[in-house]
């Protein structure tokens, strides 16, 4: 026998929200409910998270995006492009050069100092490395000149195809 997920009726309006505001449509009643259902525990981990946020217990709050009606799995699967082969000798993943005579902090966020353009989403053109890439130029032209300037990772993808970037 066929059971129903229970649904809260009380969401129904943040619902179609979501829907509306993140262009969702699905193909039919039951792709729709299961959705909606991974949509509700997703909104209730927020939730939970941001009441726990306003106890001193985490740092940061969240908030529900597009990509609320996946589950954690969907989401590395779609979105998580880079891939990095046991056997590529050539990717050292241990590069690290201590700071010398430096005292570092034990923690900074440049955001607060002006640093950092607002969230860019990559979607799954699998560019990370582009995105890397401005995200640094764009930190440095800021500390050379007090001027916050979003590059274009477009550019760079548009310019690299024939060097294998793509």
């Amino acid at each position: 026998a066929y059971c129903a997920p229970m649904l809260d009726e009380q969401l129904g309006n943040q619902w179609a929200l979501f829907k509306r505001v993140h262009e969702k449509q699905y193909n039919s009643i039951e792709e729709e409910t299961a959705r909606r259902t991974i949509w509700e525990a997703n909104l209730a981990k927020i939730q939970k998270h941001n009441v726990e946020a306003d106890l001193g217990i985490h740092t940061y709050t969240l908030g529900m995006n597009r990509f609320g009606d996946m589950t954690n799995e969907e989401f590395r699967k779609q979105m998580n492009g880079f891939k990095v082969s046991a056997k590529d000798e050539s990717f050292d993943r241990h590069t690290f050069l201590a700071a010398s005579n430096v005292a570092i902090p034990d923690a900074v966020d440049w955001r607060t100092k002006g640093y950092v353009t607002p969230i860019k989403d990559q979607g799954q053109c699998g560019s990370c490395w582009a995105f890397s890439a401005t995200g640094s130029l764009e930190g440095q032209h800021f500390a050379k000149t007090q001027q916050l300037v979003s590059l274009s990772e477009q550019n760079l993808v548009d310019c690299s195809g024939k060097f294998g970037n793509m």
